[in-house]
């Protein structure tokens, strides 16, 4: 698969889950799930990329991550990336 090819995949999973975490309705959402299976196949739910893009909008929402155990709740005072490096 081309770099444009998994760059979709992972945008596709994004599309998912940020329509799950939104609470899109179920008709909606299983067209976004068929989207996805015709483009990466049978057992989309467990491809590596769309999981990286799932698991991308699950991070933004703290929620844990898919196929791992609940991480610890975090606090919302967490520096900036950029104020922790210097």
């Amino acid at each position: 698969m081309s770099a444009s090819g998994d760059r979709d995949l992972v945008l596709l999973g994004i599309r998912y889950e940020a329509a799950r975490v939104g609470g899109m309705d179920g008709a909606a959402l299983a067209k976004i799930a068929a989207g996805i299976a015709e483009e990466a196949g049978e057992g989309w739910e467990e491809h590596p990329l769309v999981l990286r893009g799932r698991n991308a909008v699950r991070a933004e929402h703290g929620l844990s991550r898919l196929g791992e155990s609940p991480a610890p709740v975090q606090s919302r005072e967490r520096r900036p990336w950029y104020r922790r490096l210097f």
